[in-house]
């Protein structure tokens, strides 16, 4: 039988996570249920296990490789880590996100790369030699659409991209949910659920419009398939975000899918799921618009009926509504947070956190980078949100294209008024120019160490997150302990359910996998607290 060996590398940058490190992605699970349909054993590792292991490369036929832009590090180590130890030149495949930057992978020792959406791709591949664990010819694959193949003496060969899959094609492929148990502290983590694919904004950041060019408006008003493409070449949605570019327009699965992917996940004993998508009230939109794409960030309003179906029916299966599973959100826009989609939220994921955009808060910087909404409208919808026991997290990117003194001293006044709303946290990021984006050929935002702009941003942003913490003191909540914390052994983790700041438990080694009630006693940062464990709840089921 052909062993394949997924490697997930997501989010590992030169080799190591250091945020979200209780995620596991939907990606790498997608890749293994096209193997497991075509027959193939696969197992899975996670980059910091695999290059502990020098014979994991002798046992398998196939490497595929998951990763990120950002990942090309972590990409580059585990190559090495292959072919110093495999016993004969095995088949690595890449893919994910990374793969879109054909100048910075070519120089990686790999044999094929899958570009852009990858199970048609990979089940019309594993249809080759491939599926017989063999390194296939370049003539036997070059007819597959969606493929880089590195051929030695002639360089990269591009088959052309694959068309967006019809969210009917979509439904046939399966995420694999046995391997999930794979993942260490998968029985804590949060496990994403992709409902739906794609982004329907298509707007264009208007900073890319060629010198005295003028904006045609067909993007912001035009027949939702013209919006598909620019006269000006400009990559659709904001210009920093790579996902409408590379994933098409919102494509919603059906709820018989992701019910049956849920099922198979509390199955295997994960007991926090987060309903993955660009934006979760973009669910069931593209049904209301069809044949045509969904490429409009506003219009029509949230599929109410498809939304409460689905949450309905998830909240139906017996661990779910039993409390012993936590099931999360992911994004929101607030271009489609209204009075009726905040009241249906409200009765599913009261008190849970949902995660809004806003990035800049000066109006004209908005319209410029291509966002959705504009940040007056991001904080209506926050109240929107609030006023339904929601609890919003809110993002910034510093070190922006058209950043200046102007734009920062609006995004810190839009930062204020959220703090003074009692917006949960302020979440910033650094700006970092990513392949097939509007912004791929801009400079990376500097480090606030050396851009006092940008630094402004993220003390005022800490601030309000250092405030928040301290309100947490005294207060009691539930969480799983999960394990030492690597930089003073003498203190355990513990991952808040359903999320927030991570907490640090002093001597708590006896209650790794317990369910414990906790009282938050200190804040230790930004990030993090420290708790003492009132008394234990239940074991976490580990299966």
């Amino acid at each position: 039988m052909v062993r394949a060996l997924i490697v997930d590398c997501l989010g590992r940058g030169v080799g190591r996570r250091l945020s979200t490190v209780d995620v596991i992605g939907a990606g790498p699970r997608t890749v293994a249920g096209v193997l497991e349909k075509n027959r193939i054993y696969v197992r899975l590792v996670t980059f910091e296990n695999f290059i502990k292991n020098k014979s994991l490369p002798k046992k398998y036929d196939i490497l595929l490789i998951s990763a990120m832009s950002t990942d090309l590090g972590a990409v580059k180590k585990t190559i090495e880590f292959w072919r110093k130890h495999e016993d004969r030149r095995k088949t690595v495949v890449l893919g994910g996100p990374l793969v879109f930057g054909i100048e910075d992978i070519k120089n990686l020792d790999f044999d094929i790369a899958v570009y852009g959406e990858g199970e048609k791709t990979l089940d019309e591949l594993l249809k080759t030699s491939l599926g017989d664990g063999e390194n296939p010819h370049c003539s036997e694959i070059e007819e597959i659409k969606g493929l880089i193949i590195k051929v030695k003496g002639k360089g990269i060969i591009h088959t052309g991209a694959r068309e967006f899959l019809p969210r009917t094609i979509l439904d046939k492929y399966m995420p694999s949910t046995k391997i999930v148990k794979d993942y260490p502290l998968y029985w804590a983590s949060r496990v994403y659920v992709e409902v739906l694919r794609g982004c329907s904004n298509f707007y264009r950041p208007l900073i890319m419009l060629p010198s005295k060019a003028k904006c045609c408006n067909l993007c912001f008003e035009g027949p939702l398939e013209l919006r598909l493409k620019c006269p000006y070449n400009i990559p659709p949605g904001c210009g920093y975000c790579s996902v409408p570019a590379l994933y098409g327009p919102s494509r919603s699965r059906s709820i018989e899918r992701i019910l049956e992917e849920i099922k198979g996940l509390v199955n295997a004993g994960v007991t926090r799921i987060t309903l993955s998508a660009s934006d979760i009230l973009d669910y069931g939109r593209d049904w209301l618009v069809e044949p045509k794409p969904l490429t409009d960030p506003k219009n029509p309003p949230p599929n109410i009926n498809a939304l409460k179906t689905l949450f309905e029916k998830i909240f139906e299966i017996p661990e779910v509504s039993a409390g012993e599973v936590t099931i999360l959100l992911e994004n929101i826009r607030a271009s489609l947070v209204n009075e009726e989609a905040a009241k249906l939220l409200s009765e599913y994921f009261k008190g849970t956190p949902v995660h809004i955009g806003c990035e800049t808060g000066s109006e004209t910087h908005a319209k410029l980078i291509g966002r959705p909404a504009t940040p007056k409208e991001v904080v209506e919808a926050v109240k929107t949100l609030l006023k339904y026991g929601l609890k919003p997290y809110v993002y910034f990117i510093h070190g922006l294209p058209g950043q200046n003194r102007e734009t920062v001293a609006e995004t810190i006044k839009v930062i204020r008024e959220l703090d003074m709303l009692g917006v949960e946290k302020i979440t910033t990021y650094r700006f970092t120019p990513l392949p097939k984006t509007s912004f791929e050929r801009f400079p990376q935002g500097k480090p606030i160490t050396k851009d006092k702009l940008s630094r402004a941003i993220v003390e005022e942003a800490n601030k309000v997150n250092i405030k928040r913490k301290l309100e947490l003191k005294g207060r009691k909540l539930e969480a799983i302990v999960v394990g030492r914390y690597h930089k003073n052994r003498k203190y355990n983790v513990a991952y808040p359910i359903p999320h927030g700041p991570v907490i640090l438990l002093e001597d708590a080694d006896k209650y790794y996998g317990f369910k414990v009630k906790v009282e938050i006693v200190d804040v230790i940062s930004e990030r993090l607290v420290k708790g003492k464990i009132l008394h234990v709840i239940r074991k976490v089921r580990i299966s």
